[in-house]
């Protein structure tokens, strides 16, 4: 069993500050199954995942990232690595990215994306090619 899965949805249910049965009746499944889910006890399927990442709006890539190998990260920076629409237009619209205080440009992100699009394939769970 995949340890990371559990710990990660409950730390993505604890952040948006809902308990097991709000949760599970707003991602559509049992409060039971959430909880074993979140124990370990039980892994979901890639379309529970895919449920999951849907509602929280993070790729599904989170859930099998140890979060401790981030903790050097920013909160800025963790919510890009799993940020689902990884367009250009989107990361300028919603994020404010920078390198030793210089605006970055359109190329740096493209190479910036092709490494986290590795990153999510080293996870085998990602959908990008």
């Amino acid at each position: 069993m995949n340890k990371n899965i559990g710990e990660n949805i409950k730390k993505l249910r604890e952040e948006k500050g809902l308990g097991l049965v709000q949760a599970a009746e707003a991602i559509g499944i049992s409060r039971g199954y959430l909880s074993k889910l979140e124990s370990g006890v039980q892994n979901p399927s890639v379309k529970t995942i895919d449920k999951i990442a849907d509602y929280f709006s993070v790729d599904r890539s989170y859930f099998f990232t140890n979060l401790e190998n981030l903790k050097d990260f920013t909160e800025e920076e963790k919510k890009i690595t799993f940020e689902r629409d990884l367009s250009i237009e989107n990361l300028r619209k919603h994020y404010n990215i920078t390198l030793d205080g210089k605006e970055v440009s359109d190329d740096e992100i493209k190479v910036m994306l092709e490494v986290l699009k590795a990153y999510r394939k080293s996870k085998g769970v990602s959908d990008i090619d």
